[in-house]
């Protein structure tokens, strides 16, 4: 049986491509993206338009979001009350590291940024853009939460975003994982550690440690923490204060994270 998408559906695959595109994308490759005919997501752009979701760059005629979608997502952040919350623990985790730290979410199965600190000197900083699509196969903070996922779920993820293609779905290092072999042999060690490491493979000259945060009942995981800088300032006997300093930091932050961003998780926790 054919399944046909919903309108619904298509115009909410639009907005997270646009999300992620950050600066704009054309019609046409956009159309491909959500596999849809170009005329049909020109109109859906266009009633996007219309309705204040979305504008179009009259230089480039690309399309992008409007600020209403990132102050409604902040206005729900704020009216849970956790974006005050959650921001003193990271900047109190870069603090005492002197890295950047950044935190993600489960929504449902990837992961998004949603807040980070900076910590390194000025001069010093490695500040990356906070819309970049994160490759769970390629970044200390996918691969935390990977590792705590069941091996199928992980590597069906991993796949969908490329992992044995030339072509991932986003940036990668020059030492990211190109086979699921590789990747899980990394998970398993991840599993035992408790954290994950990325040396130059999310982006090049870029060291990450990562963990998972886990619900309080430990049944799920909300998303992942994370610090990251120049590879030189992160030699291997640094990693296990590195870790301490997360592992506080995650139980903290898992304290006040909704319980309604690790659904799917679960789900995939109880296969």
């Amino acid at each position: 049986m054919r399944v046909v998408k919903s309108q619904l559906s298509y115009c909410l695959d639009v907005l997270a491509e646009l999300a992620e595109a950050g600066l704009g994308i054309g019609v046409t490759a956009l159309a491909e993206k959500i596999h849809a005919p170009k005329s049909s997501c020109q109109r859906l752009l266009q009633q996007l338009v219309d309705e204040g979701w979305v504008e179009q760059d009259e230089a480039t005629s690309f399309y992008r979001l409007t600020l209403r979608m990132p102050v409604l997502g902040q206005l729900f952040l704020t009216s849970l009350g956790i974006t005050d919350a959650v921001q003193a623990i990271l900047n109190d985790l870069a603090r005492r590291t002197h890295e950047l730290a950044r935190l993600t979410i489960v929504e449902g199965e990837r992961l998004v940024w949603i807040a980070s600190a900076q910590g390194a000197d000025p001069g010093l900083m490695y500040q990356p853009a906070m819309e970049t699509r994160i490759v769970s196969f390629a970044t200390a903070n996918g691969k935390s939460w990977l590792a705590a996922l069941d091996s199928k779920t992980a590597e069906r993820i991993a796949i969908r975003e490329g992992i044995n293609s030339k072509t991932p779905q986003g940036v990668t290092g020059p030492n990211a994982h190109r086979s699921l072999a590789v990747l899980h042999d990394d998970l398993a060690t991840i599993r035992n550690r408790g954290y994950a490491i990325a040396v130059e493979e999310a982006e090049p000259g870029i060291t990450a440690i990562a963990r998972a945060i886990a619900a309080p009942d430990h049944e799920s995981i909300l998303g992942t923490i994370s610090v990251a800088g120049p590879s030189f300032r992160f030699p291997p006997e640094r990693y296990p204060s590195l870790n301490s300093e997360l592992t506080k930091a995650a139980g903290q932050i898992a304290k006040i994270l909704p319980r309604h961003t690790s659904g799917t998780l679960r789900k995939a926790h109880r296969k």
